[in-house]
């Protein structure tokens, strides 16, 4: 059973620590269908009675899952409204768009009271931005990049010395923070072991948004490109064919790796069988630690193909940021004096 004081402090989390809501505000909650299996009525009934206890004015709508014109559907609602979040997956669809919209919009990935009330849900919003913009900060600084995974992962790349434009992340506020800004993979080059399944990103709505891979196969890249396959043929040749249509369906480049970026929020958790919906998976999971995940498919951020690198090691100059899927926070300063900071990262990680 849900804790009711813990709903309370991640809704005011939320509301408060995240979108900064007065009660001089106006919010619309816009709530994904429950019966689609994604989100519960529960955290938007939750969240829109903790509004209305703050005095702010609400309107909650409920909307079904995404389709690829779902913006123009809303964008005029949206922006007669100080704030909007969405409890839906069609909040994600355009995170990465900062010209429609007029007004503020948050994104959840906690999908039900419960997820809100988990430290998922409860752990200080402001001091994930902080460990995101450490992150950030120790990326800026450059070097030697090391992607591997115990599947055989091994890709390598350079980063210059400037500063991460946070500007050019995404054009919506995200609840709770669960990735730094993605890594440009233009320099990466050597081979990504592919597992599971290859996923959507979130973005464009396509059939079948899934792909098995019975196998694991081996995919070679060079300088932020695909540049073949190694493996069962039959495997191969089923995800050329899903490149191949995915790409010819948009209009996009086909063997483009856009970025790559990996989790940092500890308290994110999947606990239903990954083969039920591996999209619901993908986009709920990779926010963990556990995983780095590479947007591929489109010269564009998210990309429309996700690679899951489950496990990863990623090294600065010889030195781990992440070592088999465990954020190793102690490694850098920047990232030690954050969670040094903050009691509720220190319960996060250290705990």
């Amino acid at each position: 059973m849900t804790n009711l004081e813990n709903l309370k402090k991640g809704a005011i989390n939320l509301l408060r620590n995240c979108a900064e809501i007065t009660d001089q505000d106006t919010l619309l909650i816009i709530s994904e269908d429950p019966a689609l299996g994604w989100y519960q009525k529960d955290i938007s009934d939750a969240v829109n009675e903790m509004a209305n206890n703050m005095g702010i004015k609400t309107k909650v709508i409920e909307v079904g899952g995404p389709q690829n014109d779902s913006k123009n559907k809303l964008t005029e609602l949206i922006n007669d409204f100080d704030c909007t979040i969405f409890f839906a997956r069609i909040g994600d669809q355009d995170r990465f768009d900062t010209s429609s919209f007029k007004t503020k919009r948050v994104m959840s990935y906690a999908r039900s009271a419960e997820n809100l009330a988990s430290k998922f849900g409860c752990t200080h919003h402001q001091s994930l931005m902080e460990l995101k913009k450490a992150i950030n900060t120790i990326f800026s600084n450059g070097g030697n990049i090391q992607v591997s995974c115990p599947l055989g992962t091994n890709i390598l790349g350079k980063i210059p010395n400037v500063i991460i434009d946070e500007s050019s992340d995404v054009g919506v506020l995200r609840f709770p923070m669960l990735v730094p800004t993605p890594i440009s993979a233009k320099s990466f080059s050597g081979k990504v072991v592919l597992s599971k399944f290859l996923t959507p990103s979130g973005s464009k709505v396509y059939e079948p948004p899934s792909l098995e891979l019975k196998k694991d196969i081996v995919c070679y890249v060079e300088k932020g490109k695909i540049s073949g396959f190694e493996g069962d043929g039959e495997i191969i040749q089923k995800v050329k064919n899903h490149y191949n249509h995915i790409s010819q369906l948009f209009d996009i480049e086909r063997d483009n790796i856009d970025s790559w970026h990996a989790g940092i929020h500890p308290g994110t958790y999947y606990e239903k069988p990954i083969e039920e919906n591996p999209d619901r998976w993908s986009n709920t999971i990779f926010g963990s630690p556990k995983f780095l995940h590479f947007h591929t498919c489109g010269n564009y951020s998210p990309g429309e193909i996700c690679w899951m690198v489950e496990n990863h090691t990623v090294k600065i100059d010889g030195v781990p940021l992440w070592e088999s899927g465990i954020l190793k926070i102690s490694n850098f300063s920047e990232t030690k004096k954050c969670v040094d900071d903050w009691i509720e990262l220190q319960q996060l990680f250290i705990s």
